[in-house]
């Protein structure tokens, strides 16, 4: 049986199909999560995924043999795969990963009138914050540009005042990377927050007011919802390649080539991308021959772990090659390398 999970919270809620309808509950019993190291501990992942799936056998009363995941935004690639080998080794296979925030706005994005328009989403948690910039083009939703705020559970008035700057900074960063104004009135603001986010409540809605100029719409976040909403895009598109659908595969949210160093990342992709696609990048290989590929977030400065390397022979040093990039239909990126001449140094290789 699919489910759809949502880790991103304090509390786990999954959804399921009931028919037609897509039936979402709570899970108040879970262990060792909200722990400050769980994506990083292997066995709390592995004991977390085991209680999960058992709890949801047990009220739905059939087996889970597949899931799509909703982790938090700020989960990086290797944190990503632990979930993966974590599940797989209670029998659940994992077909998508949505982060966090993404997974909420495809909730929402059901019940949006489809006119072009800007969307802020915000989802407050007991600890840490999650706020995506996305375009809605009639069928089309794709992500401008994202950013995590941490903090401590217990604040000080001292600490939510300079949580407050730092929200506002945030904000001021982001939009300005992106090229945004402020206040547009095709632009709307959605906020979101945990049972247990209610300490920091008022600081996020007074801080929203007076970062836009306008009161934010309060929603109800629901990623599990979101991301069985997500299956079904994808689902559709597999179905229909014809059909106009932005669609967002978390394990691979867009690829940076760099020559070896990260100051040097040029955009692939665009964070998310219609299926299939590919592009051919120009380089020059300088004295450091190495090209790194990354899996992660370009747009707004954080990178997530190499997936990939490939060295050039020292014989191609100063000289231009060609990077083919390729994301097939299973969201699988795929590369191979040519001379200036476009014969094959590297034959088609992929990268997971």
């Amino acid at each position: 049986m699919n489910v759809a999970l949502d880790f991103t919270g304090d509390m786990i809620s999954f959804s399921y199909f009931d028919g037609n309808d897509v039936v979402t509950e709570i899970l108040r019993n879970t262990i060792g999560f909200r722990t400050p190291d769980l994506f990083r501990n292997d066995g709390a992942i592995l004991a977390l995924m085991h209680v999960t799936k058992d709890m949801i056998e047990f009220t739905i009363g059939s087996t889970v043999s597949d899931a799509i995941l909703a982790v938090p935004l700020y989960c990086s690639y290797a944190e990503r795969e632990r979930i993966q080998k974590a599940a797989a080794a209670c029998g659940v296979n994992i077909k998508r990963m949505i982060k966090g925030t993404w997974a909420s706005m495809f909730h929402l994005f059901q019940t949006l009138s489809q006119d072009k328009k800007k969307i802020t989403v915000c989802n407050v948690h007991s600890d840490y914050a999650e706020f995506l910039i996305s375009d809605v083009d009639g069928d089309v939703l794709e992500a401008l540009g994202s950013t995590v705020i941490k903090y401590g559970r217990d604040s000080t008035p001292e600490d939510r005042d300079k949580l407050k700057q730092i929200i506002q900074s945030e904000f001021k960063a982001l939009y300005s990377d992106l090229q945004l104004p402020h206040g547009e009135a095709t632009h709307e603001v959605y906020v979101s927050f945990d049972e247990s986010a209610d300490p920091v409540r008022g600081l996020f809605l007074e801080t929203l007011i007076s970062c836009f100029g306008t009161e934010p719409v309060i929603y109800e976040k629901d990623a599990a919802k979101g991301a069985f909403y997500h299956l079904m895009k994808m689902e559709s598109f597999e179905r229909d390649p014809g059909r106009k659908v932005f669609s967002v595969d978390c394990s691979m949210e867009g690829i940076s080539v760099s020559s070896g160093v990260v100051d040097n990342l040029q955009e692939v992709f665009r964070r998310n991308t219609p299926l299939p696609a590919q592009r051919m990048v120009d380089l020059m290989v300088s004295s450091d021959n190495v090209i790194c590929f990354y899996a992660g977030n370009y747009r707004n400065r954080e990178y997530d772990e190499p997936i990939g390397t490939c060295r050039i022979p020292d014989a191609y040093r100063g000289q231009a090659i060609h990077v083919k990039i390729t994301l097939n239909d299973n969201g699988i990126v795929e590369y191979s390398v040519l001379d200036a001449s476009r014969q094959i140094i590297y034959p088609r290789q992929f990268l997971k």
